[in-house]
């Protein structure tokens, strides 16, 4: 018998090289004339910006924009974006330009513009309840899948420890996928948030919570992601690479925000807010051990997620070398081994990474400190 659940998805979602030109369009549907634009530096010089911005006054659209997103954001970041629009704007809706970083601020700043609400106040599950504007994303990378997610992640800064804010009405009004807003993403930004995909997907599949719906997300989502991701890698230039890419990041999103992330998560949160690492990456590489520790779970559902993948050796024995392989190949490992970590660190991050329950409940697997702790040795090479 099925139990009961529920999905929650974007109200509408478009896919296309150039649909990004056509937010004007979107924003009329939605019945709103003054967008209030958050993105980041590094989207605003790539150029990326100037073109969204260029197609609205192109169609006598006026828009604010906040470019101040920083990477792994703190709550800050929301209300320095929600002051400068109340100072010089009557935005009546919010346009996300960015990656996850930027997607999850502008979440936020969408739920709390028109209401004075504080956005530390509602890390946790539930606590969200309104949007007061519609809420547009349009993802730069392909990876976080945040366009297509109740959940945004904040990291505070006093502890370096990262918070959810999960709540059905963070997800997106209109989604616009255009993965030429992604050629020119250098490799290894590339490399990270796909691997990072590939994880969502594959988490999504394998935690017990997954609806039929999250579960065939994630495998189309790794029909798409298994051969592009190493080929976007090799030849960042690869146009049908970067649309199966941008494509499979999403569906991946869609099969977490219907599921959930698990215990691959749990663990990277604290080791990547703690020393500043790259989501993607620690997620890619944490990824091999964590299903190994889950393998006696998950052995069938690995013969069929690595067929998705399109890999030929589908023996779940080996499946996590192969996802170790993977992150090697594409340059995530040499980015961790780049990182000091002290041994002496590893234990205050296996207490935060199991005290994580919204991702180590749904996990096909128990997770303990001493788990934990191997894990986190054994990716990163330090011995007990």
């Amino acid at each position: 018998m099925l139990r009961p659940f529920d999905n929650n998805l974007p109200r509408r979602l478009r896919f296309g090289r150039g649909i990004s030109g056509e937010l004007a369009a979107e924003l009329r549907r939605l019945g709103c004339s003054h967008p209030f634009i958050i993105t980041d530096a590094g989207v605003s010089g790539a150029g990326l910006l100037d073109r969204v911005r260029g197609a609205l006054e192109a169609e006598h659209f006026r828009s604010v924009v906040f470019d101040g997103t920083e990477p792994e954001p703190p709550f800050a970041c929301v209300a320095a974006a929600v002051a400068q629009a109340l100072g010089s704007f009557d935005a009546d809706v919010v346009v996300a330009l960015g990656g996850g970083s930027v997607m999850d601020t502008a979440k936020l700043v969408a739920a709390t513009l028109k209401d004075g609400r504080e956005a530390s106040a509602l890390a946790g599950i539930g606590k969200v309840l309104r949007r007061p504007v519609p809420l547009v994303c349009i993802p730069t990378t392909s990876g976080t899948g945040s366009e297509a997610t109740p959940v945004a992640i904040f990291t505070d800064p006093k502890t370096g420890n990262k918070v959810g804010v999960v709540d059905p009405c963070l997800v997106p009004d209109v989604v616009l996928l255009d993965p030429e807003l992604t050629d020119l993403l250098p490799k290894l930004p590339t490399a990270a948030a796909g691997m990072d995909a590939l994880v969502h997907a594959l988490e999504a599949f394998i935690a017990k919570i997954a609806t039929p719906l999250a579960r065939g997300l994630a495998l189309e989502a790794a029909r798409r992601i298994g051969p592009a991701l190493p080929a976007v890698c090799r030849n960042g230039g690869d146009r049908d690479a970067r649309d199966a890419m941008l494509l499979g990041a999403n569906l991946a999103g869609l099969a977490f925000a219907n599921s959930s992330c698990c215990a691959v998560h749990a663990l990277a949160l604290p080791l990547g807010g703690q020393f500043h690492i790259a989501h993607g990456v620690v997620t890619g590489c944490l990824a091999a051990e964590t299903m190994r520790h889950n393998l006696p779970e998950i052995r069938e559902d690995v013969v069929v997620f690595a067929s998705a993948l399109g890999w030929k050796d589908t023996d779940p024995d080996r499946f996590p070398d192969q996802v170790a392989a993977l992150a090697r190949s594409i340059g995530l490992k040499d980015v961790l081994s780049s990182v000091t970590v002290p041994p002496t660190a590893l234990p205050e991050l296996a207490r935060a990474a199991v005290a994580n329950r919204r991702l180590m409940d749904p996990n096909p697997r128990p997770v303990t400190e001493s788990d934990a702790l191997g894990i986190y040795r054994r990716t990163l090479g330090l011995h007990a």
